[in-house]
């Protein structure tokens, strides 16, 4: 399935929280593991030999790193330090590597969260060719240095887009690695009322509208859920009123005790609209388990 992990490590213990999860990947895939760190410009902070210094500790630290998880992963590892932006340096390494999973520990809940996500993850899913799978440790607990999660419930929302259908097929590919079963879900918004409340009858209207837009959300999800069956997979499904799509994501997540939640991404421009719209960004920063981002190659930017 992959062939090449990128994993994103800038020294901290936090970063390296990603670890467990690649290497796990790594063994049960085969796929080489290529370790970076990227040097952000600091102009107004630099010192004559700075550049010089930074490049030797990031090396030694790669070098540390590569010790500690020796005989840990299914394929070649490697490592490159970088000097640039690191949304820039990262998709351009990715590219040139021929990357097809990266995966970074990001700050989900908590007060780091925009701090961290805003300037880096949130900034890399929004150009990412490739799929990401962002880990979201305990902020407060010592990050794990082995894999003790499992994937028993994979979370997939879908909206009836082919989009979301061919995260879908990614998604399952994913899971089949750790034999995962499925929850498919599709959030349903309120409806707009189309008259006066103190119409007669546009209540009951608009109960009918929502009514309708539930069976027919449920019948599109059990449709997937039986091609899925028919391959030996085990899924189930879930249609959830929510006002806010991302809200309703969480809920369902938390619902069902998801292990991760996977959905699409769609251009350079944003998080794809046809999933999730603006909602996006919440399910980015409320999520507390894994989640697996993935944009077709062949989706066109906005």
């Amino acid at each position: 399935m992959y062939k090449q992990i990128l994993i994103s490590l800038d020294g901290s213990a936090f970063a390296e929280s990603s670890l467990p999860l690649a290497l796990e990947i790594s063994r049960r895939t085969g796929a080489g593991v290529h370790l970076v760190t990227v040097l952000e410009p600091v102009t107004s902070f630099a010192y004559e030999g700075w550049e010089g210094a930074a490049v030797e500790w990031s090396n030694a630290y790669l070098e540390d790193v590569l010790s500690r998880i020796e005989g840990k992963a299914g394929g070649a590892v490697t490592h490159a330090v970088l000097s640039g932006h690191t949304v820039e340096m990262l998709q351009g390494e990715c590219e040139s590597k021929g990357v097809d999973l990266v995966v970074m520990a990001s700050h989900g809940r908590g007060t780091m969260s925009r701090m961290w996500l805003g300037s880096v993850a949130d900034g890399f899913v929004r150009q990412a060719t490739v799929p990401v799978l962002l880990v979201r440790p305990d902020e407060e607990a010592e990050p794990a240095t082995t894999f003790d999660h499992s994937f028993e419930t994979l979370l997939v929302p879908l909206d009836g887009s082919e989009l979301s259908e061919r995260a879908l097929e990614h998604s399952t590919e994913f899971g089949e690695l750790f034999d995962s079963a499925y929850h498919l879900t599709r959030i349903v918004s309120y409806p707009v009322d189309i008259a006066s409340p103190y119409l007669p009858h546009t209540a009951q209207l608009n109960q009918q509208i929502m009514e309708d837009a539930k069976k027919g959300a449920a019948e599109y999800l059990e449709a997937h859920a039986e091609n899925m069956r028919r391959r030996g997979l085990r899924v189930t499904t879930s249609v959830a009123v929510d006002a806010q799509a991302g809200h309703g994501v969480l809920s369902e997540a938390e619902a069902v005790g998801a292990d991760m939640v996977a959905m699409a991404t769609h251009g350079r421009t944003g998080l794809s609209r046809a999933i999730l719209g603006s909602a996006a960004d919440k399910v980015l920063r409320g999520l507390h388990v894994p989640l697996l981002l993935h944009r077709p190659t062949d989706v066109q930017s906005d």
